[in-house]
């Protein structure tokens, strides 16, 4: 009777042992499956994340610098002594000018190009006086939808009148027909080139 009740005590523990040990295999693996699930969702995310990033990112277009110099100039007098107006357009190296060319939730694709610039010179023998201009001197004449984007395209002068210079100024969209055009004049004096004296602005096309 005895050696019975020692028999089931035996199997009793080993019992309780094993199912321990089956408690804990199982919660090992549920804690692994819940790890891994886990680990899954946030590659997931940053796969997503990533991908998304992609969508947006940016592409930027750069147009080449314009190397060519436009030049313009005028002989005339004032009180006998001959002067020499001279006009110059070129390119700065600066991309100052972006257009967001995208819509929408398209991925952005912006466009740079170089912001043109106009010196004058007002010349005898040396440089008497000098003036630079670009798009700013003309933004408050220009619909903001177009002088957001445009740039400036050249300057001449028309024609002279005394002391007085009447010059047109071309402003375009870069790669578009959208153009527009201002009439101004600058008058000489004391041998200094003065300001602009806004007549008219309007839409010409190309």
């Amino acid at each position: 009777m005895k050696q019975l009740l020692i028999l089931i005590f035996t199997i009793s523990i080993l019992s309780s042992c094993d199912r321990k040990k089956s408690d804990k295999i199982q919660s090992e693996f549920k804690q692994k499956t819940v790890s891994k699930t886990e680990m899954d969702s946030k590659l997931n995310a940053e796969l997503e994340i990533v991908q998304s990033k992609k969508k947006k990112d940016t592409i930027n277009n750069y147009w080449a610098l314009v190397s060519d110099t436009i030049s313009n100039k005028r002989e005339f007098k004032i009180s006998e002594l001959k002067y020499t107006l001279e006009l110059k357009t070129y390119s700065l190296n600066d991309s100052s000018i972006v257009r967001n060319l995208a819509s929408g939730e398209e991925q952005a694709y912006l466009d740079h190009s170089h912001k043109m610039v106009t010196d004058f010179k007002l010349l005898t023998d040396s440089i008497v006086d000098r003036k630079q201009i670009d798009r700013t001197d003309f933004e408050k004449y220009l619909i903001p939808e177009f002088y957001a984007e445009c740039n400036l395209f050249s300057t001449k002068i028309d024609s002279i009148l005394g002391n007085t210079f009447y010059i047109t100024s071309d402003l375009a969209v870069p790669d578009t027909d959208n153009q527009w055009r201002v009439w101004y004049s600058i008058k000489i004096n004391d041998n200094r080139i003065g300001n602009l004296e806004i007549k008219e602005a309007d839409y010409v096309g190309m």
